[in-house]
């Protein structure tokens, strides 16, 4: 069984409480997306965003400072959201961080498919976003079918916790 769930909009780096395990599955996705991502400007960030000043400022350094090698926080400790603050990974003990490896996956509009101690950097793209490309028309159609045959490789048993929004990547398939 894999549980998905949402990111949060609001991240943070934390790269003292535990070390990062492994990379995300589809990091040269990701680094073709942010490679698109650097390429447009200010104004059109805000726009794609959606979000006011001091978010759009704080994501665009964010994003031109990005390196998605060094400096990770492990995707359970980098999302900063209320689903995150409630199950409250800083306290886990051993066995519930190996559940959540082999149970938990965060999908992502920026790394696709995320287990909770891939190492992420704090970035803003939400699934929804309108970024069209000349390699995709939206995030949807940039992740096809890859997020539901990384998800279903080893079992087709899936509870859905995400939002509307990214469990759409799995559900059109099932």
């Amino acid at each position: 069984m894999k549980i998905i769930i949402s990111p949060a909009k609001k991240m943070r780096t934390d790269n003292d409480d535990m070390a990062h395990r492994s990379l995300p599955i589809f990091i040269k996705e990701a680094e073709r997306l942010k490679d698109c991502l650097c390429g447009m400007t200010y104004d059109e960030l805000k726009k794609l965003w959606g979000c006011n000043d001091s978010i759009a400022g704080l994501n665009y350094n964010r994003l031109r400072d990005m390196d998605l090698y060094t400096n990770l926080t492990p995707a359970i400790l980098a999302y900063d959201g209320i689903q995150y603050q409630y199950m409250a990974p800083q306290v886990f003990e051993d066995k519930y961080f190996e559940y959540i490896e082999e149970h938990l996956r965060i999908i992502s509009g920026f790394y696709g498919i995320l287990r909770p101690f891939d190492g992420i950097t704090p970035y803003r793209l939400e699934m929804q976003a309108k970024l069209r490309t000349d390699f995709c028309k939206n995030l949807y159609d940039y992740w096809d079918e890859k997020i539901y045959n990384e998800l279903t490789k080893d079992d087709d048993l899936i509870l859905n916790l995400a939002s509307t929004e990214y469990s759409k990547t799995v559900t059109k398939y099932i």
